[in-house]
């Protein structure tokens, strides 16, 4: 939806507008969520340091790995270098958002290993 409420006299581009707009949108949320991908959320949120992302972060990232059951685990690093993990279903509808700080970041990427070796399907 657009952003239509400016104070008198208050001026931006179209270019920070539509910044604004894109920092202001949220992801669709999935509204079911399957077996294996409610397991990875159970590991995830265990991990040392997870906090809950905001879900307009989540078309920013980008899918490194599909689960046996459709469910794309997906990966963002914002300008800070934190790392933001994203679970979206098969209808790329958000399941999922969290992100660990600096020093927990070593952490998750073994749980990402972890969950990549025992909950993806081999063809």
């Amino acid at each position: 939806m657009p952003l239509r409420f400016f104070e008198e006299g208050f001026c931006l581009s179209q270019k920070e507008i539509n910044w604004l707009e894109e920092w202001n949108t949220e992801a669709e949320i999935a509204t079911n969520i399957s077996q294996v991908a409610q397991k990875v959320v159970k590991i995830l949120v265990n991990v040392p340091g997870m906090t809950q992302a905001h879900s307009r972060d989540f078309r920013r990232a980008t899918p490194i790995f599909t689960l046996e059951d459709g469910t794309v685990i997906k990966i963002f690093i914002n300008p800070a270098n934190v790392k933001h993990i994203f679970l979206a279903d098969s209808n790329n509808k958000m399941l999922f958002g969290g992100y660990v700080g600096w020093i927990h970041t070593k952490g998750l990427n073994q749980v990402l290993e972890k969950i990549k070796h025992s909950l993806t399907s081999t063809l």
